[in-house]
């Protein structure tokens, strides 16, 4: 783990591989995001890769959608390294978060409840282990 940082191996990008997560993998929502996952094989090596979206709908100026997803980014880079080591990092996993609010809240809030959803994804992994 590289500490603060977001790299381009965090990030997931190819098509196929979202298209994967969204069809086959699991989801809940805690506000303003919905939080998608899949465990992937944990031979991949692949670790934690992470995609943020925005929907078009909702915001349909970029200049907004652009706004909320670098807020998602930033506080997901922050909250990352408690975030890794409450996971503890024997699997590989592909996540989406998806904003789903309707106004784009400030910074602190969307740190905020990005822990929630992060805290409670970390807690189902750990009940799904036992």
């Amino acid at each position: 783990m590289q500490g603060f940082t977001l790299s381009k191996q965090e990030r997931l990008s190819s098509i196929k591989e979202i298209e994967l997560l969204f069809k086959e993998g699991k989801s809940f929502s805690k506000y303003p995001f919905r939080v998608i996952w899949l465990e992937k094989d944990p031979t991949s090596g692949t670790g934690i890769r992470v995609m943020f979206s925005v929907s078009k709908r909702k915001f349909p100026g970029a200049v907004d959608r652009n706004k909320v997803k670098r807020l998602m980014r930033e506080s997901y880079r922050l909250l990352k390294p408690a975030f890794y080591q409450s996971m503890q990092l024997n699997t590989s996993w592909d996540i989406g978060l998806v904003y789903t609010g309707t106004e784009i809240l400030g910074f602190q809030e969307i740190q905020r409840n990005l822990s929630k959803a992060l805290e409670r994804l970390s807690t189902q992994h750990r009940q799904e282990i036992k």
